[in-house]
């Protein structure tokens, strides 16, 4: 008999899964084909919610690159950069423009030093006058990104042989003189494509964890504004040279839908891909499947199973009096990071129990609940401050309603403000709902019975509305009261 502490359906964070699990490729479920859409020559933007599966796809890239012969592919963790350092490093280009300069910079010095470990390309002055140049500069080809910004913000940068501007022939020697690295970027442009132009080589650079250090100021927004820009030139001038190179960027959509740029709307259709899980609750959502096939990868002897009866076989009871699917996915903001956390939760509570029964779903509800809330709450980081989301959540709290009208609230609000001094209502209420903290409840008759109705964000991308009644998200109900 299967035990759930056999089963694996994951790692919360892609990263780590792909770290820990030596074949974590074999458990990827490739959904709407989401990896051959991203290699796509013209889509370079991936976007998705947190959690959606963003990390796991570029870890998943990685890997095949591994397997194929001539494809070089590397992700760039942002995790810990300081985006305040790229104040000192701008141009007088128009906002939000100011950037653009040196994070192409920072993608030819990241191409620079992918393509020198490539021995396939044969030895030319080129080469070796790149290679002179980055070893000069940024020494260790492992350096991260904080550092190539920190050398280049020294503006002590020296040039290599004759291909570099500042460099100065004297007889057969090289004198290298020290500039900025606006001195340089031109060369260092035309010495990578021509190089690139001359590789049968495929080169892939992932830019990851640029969400870390949001913050909804014009510092971040310009920043990832002008990499998104640098990025689509970049591909172009290599699509258009016929080179097999490209950048791709992992954003969140709630930080990409906080950036204002005339250009970001071609980008959005033209050249983005976003991660949509859906938002059935039925057994046939992608989410269950995605399980589903992990389990099977886990536990080879259940692959003979179809998915309709090994789903049976793991989810055999009802929970709460709900199907078992219907109450694990309400209970979700329709992320594979939520679903593979709540049976993870239960697998690790309950490793010697054959299936996911209502005992496990029911006894951990408020440990999925807490984990949902911390979830949601790092993502309104950034976009708002401690103090606010503090504030609101301690609101919901003390007013311990799952259900009520704006002027319920309203009324317990302003009798009370002194408590809740860093928020206004209406925008609380207002920032709740996009991030699906609420939603909406609304009634619908007709002859023979009432139904409820309900608007979330993340399901049907709804606005809210102060005329109808509000609801607490399940999955986070027993985590907020």
């Amino acid at each position: 008999m299967v035990k759930l502490k056999q089963i694996y359906v994951g790692k919360a964070d892609g990263k780590k899964e792909a770290l820990y699990k030596e074949d974590f490729e074999n458990y990827f479920y490739n959904y709407n084909d989401i990896y051959n859409q991203t290699l796509e020559p013209d889509k370079y933007l991936v976007l998705g919610k947190k959690g959606t599966g963003k990390t796991i796809l570029g870890e998943y890239i990685n890997k095949q690159a591994q397997y194929t012969p001539l494809w070089f592919s590397k992700t760039c963790s942002y995790k810990d950069f300081k985006f305040h350092e790229l104040k000192n490093l701008t141009t007088n280009d128009i906002q939000p423009n100011e950037y653009l300069a040196i994070w192409e910079w920072i993608m030819l010095i990241e191409l620079a030093r992918l393509l020198l470990t490539d021995e396939n390309i044969s030895y030319s002055k080129e080469k070796e006058s790149l290679r002179i140049f980055i070893q000069d500069n940024f020494g260790n080809l492992k350096l991260n990104v904080n550092k190539i910004i920190e050398i280049t913000k020294s503006k002590k940068l020296r040039g290599g042989i004759s291909l570099f501007k500042l460099s100065k022939e004297n007889g057969s020697s090289t004198k290298s003189e020290t500039g900025y690295y606006l001195d340089y970027l031109e060369d260092l442009r035309e010495t990578v494509i021509s190089l690139l132009e001359g590789s049968d080589s495929r080169y892939t650079l992932i830019y990851d964890e640029l969400d870390d250090r949001f913050r909804n100021n014009d510092l971040y927004k310009h920043s990832i504004i002008s990499l998104i820009k640098a990025t689509d030139k970049l591909n172009l001038t290599m699509y258009e040279s016929k080179i097999k190179c490209k950048v791709i960027l992992l954003l969140r959509t709630d930080i990409f839908m906080c950036l204002n740029d005339p250009d970001l709307n071609k980008v959005e259709q033209d050249n983005s891909i976003v991660i949509d899980w859906g938002n059935n609750t039925d057994k046939y959502s992608p989410l269950i499947e995605l399980i589903l096939v992990k389990v099977k990868k886990s536990i080879p002897e259940l692959e003979v199973y179809n998915n309709k009866d090994l789903f049976k076989l793991l989810f055999p009871n009802k929970v709460k009096g709900e199907f078992p699917e219907r109450f694990l996915l309400s209970r979700t903001l329709f992320r594979p990071r939520d679903v593979i956390t709540y049976l993870n939760i239960i697998i690790n509570k309950y490793p010697e129990h054959s299936c996911f029964g209502w005992q496990g779903f029911k006894t951990l509800e408020k440990n999925y609940s807490q984990y949902l809330l911390k979830e949601v709450r790092n993502e309104l980081c950034g976009h708002v401050s401690n103090e606010v989301i503090d504030d609101g959540l301690l609101l919901l709290k003390q007013f311990k309603k799952i259900t009520f009208y704006y002027n319920e609230i309203k009324e317990y609000f302003e009798a009370r403000k002194s408590l809740y001094k860093h928020i206004d209502l209406e925008d609380t209420l207002k920032l709740f709902f996009d991030f699906n903290i609420l939603g909406n409840r609304y009634m619908t008759n007709n002859r023979t019975h009432s139904k409820h109705h309900y608007s979330w964000a993340y399901r049907e991308n709804a606005t809210i509305d102060f005329d109808k009644e509000f609801v607490i998200h399940k999955g986070l109900r027993k985590g907020i009261l």
